[in-house]
């Protein structure tokens, strides 16, 4: 009986054992999937993280051009508001400088027009005072 007892403990420990082994080599399998799943979800959290740079990057790039393009088009309004302005400011003053040429030249035909008839008055006074003249004459 006691032998019995004794070979039975054996073989149960012996398969204890083996479950043990067994049970430990299931748990290294499950630890070692464990440890590849962790490190796939890493590399897929790295692979997302540089998804996620690339298309900031890339928006930024976008974002860059925007703001470019914008400065562009505002450099071409203003010069040409610029343009728009000399050429405003030419036309006045050419306007101005054909209003003053004017002016010059009434002047100087009032001046002319002035002179013409002082040389006339002048004219008829010495008519004037030679037929003053010629009467005493013919009265003496």
């Amino acid at each position: 009986w006691y032998q019995r007892r004794v070979r039975e403990a054996v073989v149960s420990t012996q398969s204890t054992g083996e479950e043990k082994k067994k049970k430990e080599e299931l748990e290294e399998k499950l630890k070692k999937r464990e440890a590849m799943a962790a490190k796939e979800r890493e590399l897929l959290a790295k692979k997302e993280e540089e998804k996620r740079q690339k298309e900031l990057k890339r928006q930024e790039q976008v974002e860059k051009r925007r703001r470019e393009a914008e400065k562009q088009r505002e450099l071409k309004k203003k010069k040409i508001q610029e343009e728009a302005e000399g050429r405003k400011n030419e036309a006045l003053k050419r306007k101005q400088e054909l209003e003053a040429q004017k002016v010059r030249e009434l002047e100087e035909r009032r001046q002319e027009e002035e002179a013409r008839l002082e040389e006339q008055r002048k004219a008829e006074q010495v008519e004037k005072e030679r037929r003053q003249r010629a009467e005493e004459a013919r009265r003496k």
